[in-house]
């Protein structure tokens, strides 16, 4: 997200508004995808965080997804193709519509590896991994646009071989990891297709889930290119960039670190050590979200101006900014009941919810897309994000296996969130 944060302008200044527009729908699909994974790196780092189980089988298991993987992007790369003679024949190169779909699927398996390193416990290493992978793909990147060619193809050139190199190296690192019994590799079985098949029928509640909640977070800039324009995309999509910040910087890695902790602690029966963990979960949450969030949104102005440098956009952005950023902070809140529920195995409840959320949100930003509305999407999304958390709470405090902790949890966090929403409520109201 840093990368991202310090990166973006400087593309948008090397490609022009016409060029980035286009990279940030290919950046919004490649979120998607990495997210819409068919349920592969939650079902490989459930069971990797509670397994008692040979590493032989954990083995196993993470070839039956990687092929279950494979498989979903050789249609996927078929689909594109035929996209490519049908539709797009004269407006994208082949080399970006066949370079995307590879990168695309060299992101997901990187992911599938590093969530399954931070499962594992292998915080260091794979947090490692992952910092010198996406910085060194967005230094040769902003290098190749500005020594060779400011163009689609060699944006996507630059990041094809650096993400090579990086899935490469991940993968190495977890088989090692996974493997590190004596016999352990030469123990693992072969998955077949029929594997791949049963392990994506296992997780069909997750596919759904994965794909609706990629879908409503990153379609939303394809609509408004495709209602309102591109130009219009742009200062959408760094107002949502900037939001994210608190969500993926900082409430994204406590989630990662106490996820698969909560997770052995529950599955082993220890309710004391899973409450605590629960309700320091919850806290570190609220810290690393709220104060960051109502700096950023206080400061919104002078940030983005520092961040983008003087564009005419900027008072756009800190508008688009000032709406979102409530509801994607109280979005962040939404990793505490989303580890219970997967806990639980409550699946199908997270498709459905998410399917419904999903086509009310998109088909309301559509609307608002073709009235040139940004500002109506906004407000839409923050809604969005605040519904998702609580739907989401209330339905694990329903549930026998993790209702305890979600109570237990939700008890902390509504005290602190009244608190520290009336102490901001009294310093406007004295400001103003």
């Amino acid at each position: 997200m840093l990368v991202a944060f310090l990166f973006l302008p400087l593309y948008s200044h090397l490609l022009g508004s016409s060029q980035f527009g286009v990279v940030a729908v290919i950046l919004s699909l490649q979120a998607l995808l990495v997210m819409m994974d068919l349920g592969m790196s939650t079902l490989t780092g459930r069971e990797i965080s509670v397994s008692n189980g040979t590493d032989s089988s954990l083995l196993t298991l993470l070839r039956a997804a990687e092929l279950s993987l494979s498989g979903f992007y050789g249609l996927l790369l078929f689909i594109a193709v035929a996209l490519k003679i049908f539709y797009f024949s004269s407006l994208i190169s082949w080399l970006v519509v066949v370079g995307s779909v590879v990168l695309f699927w060299l992101l997901v398996m990187q992911n599938l590896y590093y969530c399954s390193l931070i499962a594992r416990r292998n915080y260091t290493l794979g947090s490692g991994v992952q910092i010198v992978g996406v910085v060194v793909r967005a230094f040769i990147t902003a290098a190749a646009l500005s020594y060779v060619s400011a163009t689609l193809e060699v944006f996507i050139i630059a990041q094809l071989i650096v993400t090579a190199v990086h899935w490469w190296l991940s993968r190495r690192l977890v088989v090692s990891v996974l493997s590190s019994g004596a016999d352990a590799l030469l123990q693992a079985r072969k998955p077949t297709v029929s594997d791949a098949i049963a392990l994506t029928k296992m997780g069909g509640a997750l596919v759904l889930f994965s794909a609706a909640g990629a879908a409503v977070t990153q379609l939303d800039k394809p609509i408004i290119s495709m209602f309102a324009s591109a130009s219009s995309v742009a200062p959408y999509y760094l107002a949502s960039l900037l939001c994210m910040t608190p969500i993926s910087i900082l409430a994204g890695p406590v989630s990662q670190y106490f996820q698969p902790i909560f997770l052995r602690e529950a599955a082993q029966d220890g309710l004391n050590g899973a409450q605590s963990t629960i309700v320091r979960f919850a806290l570190s949450v609220f810290f690393v979200t709220a104060f960051p969030t109502f700096i950023l949104w206080w400061f919104r102005t002078p940030i983005i101006d520092l961040w983008v440098g003087p564009s005419g956009n900027n008072g756009l952005i800190s508008t688009y900014v000032a709406i979102l950023l409530p509801g994607l902070a109280v979005g962040a809140f939404g990793f505490i009941p989303y580890s219970l529920l997967v806990f639980a195995k409550d699946y199908r409840f997270q498709a459905v919810m998410s399917a419904c959320l999903t086509v009310v949100t998109l088909a309301l930003a559509t609307f608002a897309a073709i009235g040139k509305n940004i500002e109506a999407v906004c407000y839409i999304y923050s809604v969005y994000h605040t519904a998702s958390t609580l739907l989401s709470w209330i339905r694990a405090s329903t549930l026998p296996d993790v209702g305890v902790y979600a109570r237990r949890a939700a008890l902390v966090m509504s005290t602190l969130v009244f608190a520290s929403a009336s102490v901001f409520g009294l310093a406007l109201y004295i400001i103003f």
